[in-house]
């Protein structure tokens, strides 16, 4: 079966654990594009946190760009925006509270930019900020710019501390947001209509291609609503325990190429 749309998640699927993308990983996607497959970048990263890894693949070879996991959808060669979700300034100052209530990190993303209200600013904010090649602000929550609309917050700590939190959480949290975690130090809190799943589902509307028509890699429990929706699902072998037992397949890990590999097998063979 020749698949239409491959969906690729990009920290811990994409990049290896260095953050870097492979030559083995770019000519696999260069070549399912010039096959004739929609490239899709799913990421919890901002718009300006993708435009680097697709320049480094090749602007060319990435036709959409999900973002903010599924908060904000682009058109890459074009940069137009498709569909937006965001939070409002009474979710964050909600969630600026709970977090202060057990002295979690938290921080405020928009498209160009991220805020933060704590004083002492979180070791993973700064690291955010910086993978995504964003700038960093400390404001007061009540002290937020007008035009600020953010697509997403995070809680981010130490794993023990974080996982701690989330478990705490009031049953209220879970109806009001969408909220995952994207990697051991990070737990991201959206509109509740956003999901990458939901994202690529108004994507095959617009394009008019079936689900069954979708690929779709990916390594932690944000990617599961995407994996969900796919046709075909693929955990990468450096996985969260949920999305292995989710997928149809298992590849090599992000270290190890297992994009390239889960391409040759499902898109390049004949």
């Amino acid at each position: 079966m020749m698949y239409k749309i491959l969906a690729l998640d990009v920290n811990g699927t994409l990049l290896t654990d260095q953050k870097e993308l492979t030559t083995e990983v770019i000519n696999a996607i260069r070549k399912a594009h010039q096959a004739g497959v929609k490239i899709v970048l799913c990421t919890e990263r901002s718009y300006d946190g993708v435009v680097k890894v697709a320049h480094d693949i090749g602007n060319q070879f990435i036709d959409y760009a999900v973002c903010f996991n599924g908060a904000l959808v682009k058109e890459a060669r074009t940069h137009t925006t498709l569909s937006r979700v965001n939070l409002t300034k009474e979710d964050l100052s909600y969630l600026y509270l709970l977090s202060e209530r057990v002295g979690c990190s938290v921080h405020f993303d928009d498209e160009h930019s991220i805020y933060t209200p704590n004083q002492h600013i979180g070791k993973y904010t700064i690291q955010e900020a910086y993978f995504n090649n964003t700038p960093l602000y400390y404001r007061n929550i009540y002290d937020l710019p007008e035009n600020f609309v953010p697509s997403k917050a995070i809680f981010s700590g130490e794993k023990f501390k974080l996982d701690h939190f989330i478990n705490q959480l009031p049953k209220e949290f879970f109806s009001r947001f969408y909220a995952a975690k994207s990697g051991p130090n990070f737990f991201e809190i959206l509109n509740s209509t956003a999901s990458k799943g939901n994202a690529l589902h108004s994507l095959c509307e617009r394009l008019d291609i079936d689900q069954q028509d979708v690929l779709a890699i990916g390594d932690q429990e944000n990617d599961l609503s995407m994996l969900s929706f796919a046709g075909k699902s693929i955990a990468m072998g450096n996985a969260y325990k949920a999305v292995l037992e989710l997928a149809d397949e298992v590849t090599g890990t992000n270290n190890e190429n297992g994009v390239a590999t889960a391409i040759e097998k499902y898109l390049l063979t004949k």
